[in-house]
């Protein structure tokens, strides 16, 4: 048991030093985690009423910030997700974090808007907050989702027409950020990526008991222990064969989800943003970002999806860091070199190039150009049409300097997606 504060002064002031507490491991979200160091889980449990409205029947996920619920809405019967945000997080809100803000903002513009982007975004339902010992918990109420990653694991390639169909929608969901809600994302991934399933609500009641039976022991008791601390159960709402036989791709909707690291264009930028591998030039050498970093991320994330590979893999070294790792391959698979004009005011300049001449600090042999790589991967060969437009499509995005990177609005009207 952790020592009271009132008698801490008193065992200080002893010579004989008390043994540190022993770190609990939880196997998933750290319900003991403090608010000081940037925890405070709520601790849910199965079978409890939210709001005296929501009564949890399922948890689909967690994060750094949050967790998340599925939950059923008593007086109208339908599944919701709710997201339990750390007070922590909760804190944090209206200061260096906008999430609640931002997607407020989000829903107002999709309901007054018919861009096409604002069926690919997530809207917000309503908000709600509640209390426990570690302190005030903000509760975000979201429409129930499937996974995304339940069809995409690392190494394996899917299909190029399905590709084409969720870039669009992503690419349709940034346009919509970025220029009705100035809105940047700044956390593109495959976990950020849900899909949208039609008849959600029979599809999760048929789903209830198979989900029960493969965790009969996660039925209202309080996790007070990692012993029984409820684990999470996503809703996979299209198996890979489902994928595979799906006539129309029109059928498949995917939605730009979590908004907790999001900022205004106008906004707190923080300094690092983004996976670590998908993470755009200018945020690695600290010269700023603004919606372009997006286009970045995405255009990583694309290739990934065809590929199964990520297109960096940063790692350290004896003599070199993960980012300057990172750094030096950026030209050889783009196909550029930095422009030190832009860049050589970045704050973290000297970090990854010399003061003579602004060469780079290590420098990457033998580098893999993206096309090369599309080509090792199967992706594209010699003499297809398509493939020239997929690696025109990709260099647009992955520009060394934020500028020139084409807008998600000029890759919408694009060749590969036509």
């Amino acid at each position: 048991m952790p020592l009271e504060k009132s008698v801490l002064p008193f065992f200080r002031s002893l010579s004989v030093k008390a043994k540190p507490p022993v770190e609990v491991r939880w196997p998933e979200e750290p319900l003991d985690l403090p608010v000081h160091r940037r925890g405070g889980f709520y601790n849910a449990f199965l079978g409890a009423l939210l709001n005296s409205r929501y009564r949890i029947v399922r948890k689909l996920g967690w994060g750094q910030h949050a967790s998340v619920w599925l939950a059923q809405d008593v007086k109208k019967s339908k599944y919701f997700a709710i997201k339990i945000l750390t007070a922590h997080a909760t804190q944090m809100q209206s200061s260096v974090a906008e999430e609640l803000g931002i997607l407020r903002r989000i829903t107002e513009q999709a309901r007054k808007t018919n861009h096409p982007g604002h069926n690919h975004v997530l809207t917000l339902r309503e908000s709600f907050e509640l209390s426990s010992a570690h302190g005030r918990h903000l509760c975000l109420v979201h429409d129930a989702l499937g996974v995304f990653p339940a069809l995409f694991k690392y190494g394996r390639q899917l299909p190029i027409p399905l590709v084409k169909h969720v870039s669009r929608q992503l690419l349709e969901a940034l346009d919509f950020l970025h220029c009705k809600c100035h809105v940047i994302h700044t956390d593109i991934k495959p976990d950020n990526i849900l899909v949208v399933r039609n008849n959600i609500d029979e599809f999760i009641k048929a789903d209830e008991l198979s989900a029960a039976r493969a965790a009969p022991n996660q039925s209202g008791a309080l996790p007070n222990s990692p012993a029984n601390a409820i684990l999470s159960s996503p809703l996979n709402v299209f198996t890979s064969t489902e994928i595979a036989g799906l006539n129309h791709l029109s059928n498949f909707d995917v939605r730009l989800t979590d908004y907790s690291t999001a900022a205004l264009v106008d906004g707190y930028h923080a300094n690092e943003i983004q996976p670590f591998a998908l993470r755009a030039p200018e945020v690695i050498l600290g010269s700023g970002w603004g919606a372009s970093a997006d286009i970045w991320n995405l255009g990583c994330l694309v290739f990934e999806f065809l590929t199964g590979r990520w297109l960096f893999n940063p790692r350290s070294g004896q003599t070199w860091t993960a980012e300057q790792y990172h750094l030096a391959h950026m030209p050889g698979v783009v196909g550029e070199d930095f422009d030190l004009s832009y860049f050589h005011h970045a704050r973290r300049f000297l970090d990854y190039f010399k003061e003579d001449g602004g060469r780079l600090r290590i420098r990457a042999g033998g580098v893999v150009s993206l096309e090369g790589a599309l080509k090792t991967y199967g992706v594209i060969s010699d003499g297809d049409a398509d493939g020239a437009n997929l690696v025109a499509f990709l260099r647009s995005m992955l520009r060394l300097n934020p500028s020139d990177r084409a807008t998600a609005g000029e890759l919408l009207r694009h060749k590969w997606l036509s």
